[in-house]
């Protein structure tokens, strides 16, 4: 009877500790939590023209900031605007393709600087599940309007063709599926160090992610990622189709669950249709390394 009520007790110390160790992975936000976040990427794109090496290289530089208006039993709301926007783009063939930072004054004739002045004029809105999976953001039509009005006068044909273009990166769907790639990483189930989980992110890059709890200290949960990753873009000029990996290693707040830091280092290859080549295919690499940084500001 001993041994019995002895193995009992045991088991049942074992199945609390296991209980005990279970972790809850999710967002606890408050109203009026701030966030400014910081963001760097750089992108490496090498394509094979017939033996001659054409080599992009893009920069992105993006601060923005979170502030918590709602908060519910499943969601939050959170305005969010963007504090500065740069854009470097440059060809080993071409030259320089693009430059842009919202920070520079803008002359008369930098239509581009106009156009990208708009991210910092216009507050959106996020609803966000305590997974970190984007409900839904409000506010890019009128973003996009004011990206086409300060080109100038334009007739109302070209403003319209202009607006569907820039849906592709600017519109409230595109802006989700961005938005999550930083924060939807948590499960809706209790995890134990060394438990994985998956989910995906869509969009025109497309990923299978399998999550890693690694570690729990104090005041920070660690996690990494690996995934498979689909590229794809489309439109009158290019077609790519590439496939690849990524890995993310991130590191999240462990009251708030936020993320503090994070990186991701992807590589996919493929081929780029060109459509204006007689729809010759075109060997094509794309490398992007993606950082994040975010501090949690107190009014």
């Amino acid at each position: 009877m001993k041994s019995l009520l002895t193995s009992i007790l045991v088991v049942f110390i074992i199945a609390t500790n296991i209980i005990n160790a279970q972790t809850s992975l999710a967002y606890n936000l408050e109203i009026g939590d701030q966030f400014k976040v910081f963001q760097v990427a750089t992108q490496d794109i090498v394509q094979d023209m017939n033996g001659q090496k054409h080599e992009m290289k893009n920069l992105l530089e993006g601060d923005f900031t979170f502030i918590v208006e709602e908060v519910n039993d499943s969601l939050y709301g959170i305005k969010f605007k963007f504090d500065r926007f740069k854009m470097v783009s440059t060809s080993n063939l071409i030259g320089e393709i693009m430059n842009v930072n919202t920070q520079d004054s803008i002359t008369d004739d930098n239509i581009e600087g106009k156009i990208f002045a708009q991210l910092v004029k216009v507050d959106l809105y996020m609803t966000m599940y305590k997974t970190g999976k984007i409900k839904s953001i409000e506010g890019s039509n009128e973003l996009i309007s004011n990206m086409v009005n300060a080109v100038g006068d334009l007739d109302e044909f070209t403003k319209e063709v202009m607006k569907e273009s820039m849906k592709g990166e600017f519109s409230n769907e595109s802006l989700s599926k961005s938005f999550e790639q930083m924060t939807y990483i948590y499960p809706n189930k209790l995890v134990n160090i060394g438990d994985t989980w998956e989910n995906k992110f869509e969009g025109d890059l497309s990923t299978n992610n399998i999550w890693t709890l690694e570690g729990i200290t104090k005041d920070d949960i660690t996690i990494t990622g690996n995934s498979t990753v689909l590229f794809t873009n489309k439109d009158a000029d290019i077609e790519m189709n590439l496939e690849g990996d990524m890995t993310s290693n991130l590191t999240t707040s462990k009251k708030t669950g936020f993320v503090k830091t994070m990186s991701t280092l992807s590589k996919v290859k493929g081929n780029s249709i060109m459509r204006n080549m007689n729809n010759t295919k075109v060997p094509t690499t794309i490398t992007s390394n993606v950082t994040y940084k975010i501090e949690k500001h107190v009014q």
